[in-house]
């Protein structure tokens, strides 16, 4: 998604014009599902994948016609036919599936990219209703962000499907004439890497590659630097102890790897305060009991919701390489971000970290 937001921005720079295509509806087995997107501005390539190549040159002739009209559109492709005979391609995916290709013209339809924007850009996940199908053409791509109480859309009734509810995009009837497509929208996935050090760039080059927002925070401005971290999206200096000024929130993820004793530990002590989802920090548990032990004399264990960390962070994929390291890293990362059930290391090696009498319990590796 960072990427497709990337090309919708250049496009508002240079005042170009693009087509945005999304899944709107599946049937059977297909590559990828409801709400699955990708872009094309009108002297770009296509950018994501909603097939696996099966269609992406069919959306780009359908795109065609949307940039020069102006109308959505939405089609239909179907490859249940034994051998994909219509289409040549045999693919075996044995399902169907709708894909709703609109117009994206900061220069026409500026508060519509801007909402797009807003939407695809926002910290906490939206739910977005788009008109897929209208007695009136004009309509069509019209959108409005729906909250889960919302009874009334469109200035008609309307109960809200349990799918969004449950954070699932789906095609619905508003009525007769109208169809919406209720979607989902996740924000980028933001890791934030306390420590500056040489094991970090595979870190960041492999989660940067899955798409994601990164960021690195360092208290050795020697470190934290461009020329070192050229592809991070920003960068962040404090002094050694002091809080960086980057954003905690409950969709970022944090991997504390500075393996500076007193900066790591205040660095634990900020993000267990916070409430971010994730809290990986690198090291054995005799480390990592002694970085907590402060933080447990305060307050507690409830309160610092310690079931966050995981330590060191990674599957168990018997990574050896920074590079391989990175990518145990990043699995973990998805796992946790798309609630997976790939086995942890702090789940198969691990000892407690905090005394047995209490009730609850965490668990990392021991090196």
């Amino acid at each position: 998604m960072l990427t497709i937001i990337d090309e919708m921005l250049r496009c508002d720079r240079e005042a170009k014009k693009g087509i945005l295509a999304t899944i709107i509806n599946v049937q059977g087995s297909t590559y990828q599902k409801e709400g699955a997107k990708c872009f094309q501005a009108e002297d770009g390539g296509l950018i994501g994948l909603l097939s696996g190549g099966c269609v992406e040159s069919d959306i780009i002739e359908h795109g065609r016609e949307v940039l020069a009209s102006g109308i959505p559109k939405t089609i239909h492709y179907d490859f249940r036919d034994e051998g994909d005979q219509i289409w040549g391609l045999g693919v075996g995916c044995n399902g169907a599936l709708d894909i709703f290709i609109e117009l994206y013209d900061p220069a026409v339809q500026p508060e519509k990219c801007d909402y797009i924007k807003k939407v695809f850009t926002a910290k906490s996940p939206f739910s977005i209703a788009t008109i897929t199908k209208a007695e009136n053409p004009k309509t069509l791509g019209e959108k409005w962000i729906v909250n889960n109480e919302q009874e009334e859309i469109f200035g008609g009734s309307f109960s809200l499907p349990d799918n969004v509810r449950k954070r699932k995009p789906m095609l619905t009837a508003l009525n007769a004439e109208t169809e919406i497509f209720l979607d989902y929208i996740d924000p980028v996935p933001e890791l934030i890497i306390f420590g500056a050090g040489p094991d970090a760039l595979p870190l960041v080059r492999t989660v940067k590659n899955l798409g994601w927002t990164v960021k690195v925070a360092d208290h050795r401005p020697g470190f934290v630097t461009k020329e070192n971290f050229p592809i991070a999206d920003e960068l962040f200096h404090a002094r050694l102890g002091e809080k960086p000024n980057v954003s905690l929130h409950e969709n970022a993820f944090a991997v504390i790897m500075s393996h500076h004793f007193e900066q790591d530990q205040a660095m634990l002590g900020f993000l267990l305060q916070s409430n971010i989802r994730y809290i990986g920090v690198l090291g054995p548990s005799k480390r990592t009991k002694q970085l907590l032990k402060p933080l447990l004399d305060r307050h507690t264990v409830e309160s610092l919701r310690l079931d966050r960390i995981y330590s060191p962070v990674g599957i168990d994929i018997g990574a050896k390489s920074p590079e391989e390291i990175a990518l145990s890293m990043a699995a973990e990362l998805i796992n946790i971000y798309r609630s997976g059930n790939a086995v942890h290391l702090k789940e198969t090696k691990g000892e407690s970290l905090i005394n047995d009498s209490n009730e609850t319990k965490l668990h990392v590796l021991a090196t």
